[in-house]
């Protein structure tokens, strides 16, 4: 199955369930809008060596009300002075049209370049910071402006990822899943929710009921979507891209495959794949409904800021995180029913890959 860009999975499988889902219809054309907005707005900041490029809910198309424009100026080329100043002048024009800055970690709101992304996978070198722009950069990222730069560093890393896989490349294994791009974003995984923890205690609290949300949400979209990505090589990869693995252990066809799932937002994956494997619909609804419901919260201002200032120790008896604790529940339950439930091809990739 070669995903294809004319037609759009999530609008295929409403038309099958014969449903309806305004939040996340709403969140794709906000996104759209604030894309162009934002391409407009930095015309003739990005060039074949340098692409300005997003992340987080602007990538996903997932925009909603008080979303941050999660930013990079991703480098793939010689070192220029001038690149500082770009990247200062993509945070000036963002500010002064009233975007909200990104996080306070650092990860985002400045340059980034090619060759730690492509160089250091794993070892002391291989950072937090570096990991997640690496993994993002694959999962939820699109260039605005010129995209040579991006789509470079793109090719360069999954090329790394497979043809450094040895049991990809050359095992005898009959199913071909690559491990050490799944093994990278399961490490991913793990790291956000560790990391979840240690914001919790040096925040004290603030914001937790938010950030859980998105965690049990957004950021758990992120893992599951980049497993079936994984799994994308073994269920849904065209023959051709077998063959030339198996008996010329090339992994050129098999990348091209891959970068067309990355090019697709993780709901899009998700949707792709409901489809595909022919998935319980109780378990599709439930997965979409359960998002649209999130993404719905967040679009609600007074919601996300009570949210926002909701102290840990309240939790229990808040209404607005008892929503928040049922369609995550929902989210969770209708995962697990697709990973180990519905399709015993997925289960056994999921056991055999993802738990060991």
């Amino acid at each position: 199955m070669k995903p294809s860009t004319r037609f759009d999975p999530i609008s295929d499988l409403q038309a099958r369930l014969r449903v309806n889902w305004p939040a996340i219809q709403k969140a794709q054309r906000k996104t759209l809008q604030t894309k162009n907005k934002i391409e407009t707005l930095l015309k003739g900041l990005s060039s074949t060596d340098a692409s300005t490029t997003v992340f987080g809910s602007l990538a996903r198309n997932e925009w909603t009300s008080k979303s941050d424009v999660d930013w990079t100026m991703l480098v793939d080329g010689q070192a220029d002075p001038q690149h500082h100043a770009v990247a200062r002048e993509i945070s000036r024009r963002l500010k002064k049209a009233g975007f909200a800055d990104p996080g306070m970690t650092g990860i985002f709101g400045n340059m980034t370049f090619s060759h730690d992304l492509v160089q250091k996978i794993g070892g002391r070198e291989d950072t937090n910071e570096n990991t997640t722009r690496r993994v993002l950069l694959l999962q939820e990222s699109v260039a605005l402006g010129k995209a040579e730069a991006r789509q470079r560093v793109l090719g360069l890393i999954l090329s790394r990822y497979l043809n450094e896989d040895y049991g990809f490349k050359y095992g005898r294994l009959p199913v071909k899943v690559p491990r050490f791009l799944l093994n990278d974003i399961v490490r991913y995984w793990r790291t956000v929710t560790v990391d979840f923890v240690e914001k919790q205690r040096g925040q004290e609290g603030q914001g937790w009921a938010l950030r859980n949300a998105k965690l049990r949400m957004s950021r758990k979209l992120i893992f599951a979507t980049g497993m079936l990505r994984c799994f994308s090589c073994e269920l849904l990869s065209p023959p051709e891209a077998r063959r030339e693995l198996i008996k010329h252990q090339s992994t050129a066809a098999m990348e091209q495959h891959l970068r067309g799932f990355m090019e697709m937002t993780a709901l899009q994956v998700l949707a792709l794949f409901l489809t595909e494997l022919k998935i319980n619909p109780k378990t599709a609804r439930t997965l979409f409904s359960a998002y649209n419901s999130f993404l719905a919260l967040l679009d609600n201002q007074a919601k996300r800021e009570h949210l926002k200032n909701l102290h840990p120790d309240k939790i229990g008896s808040d209404p607005v995180y008892a929503d928040v604790r049922t369609f995550t529940r929902n989210f969770q339950d209708a995962l697990t029913a697709l990973f180990f439930g519905d399709n015993k091809q997925l289960r056994d990739l999921t056991i055999f890959f993802g738990v060991f």
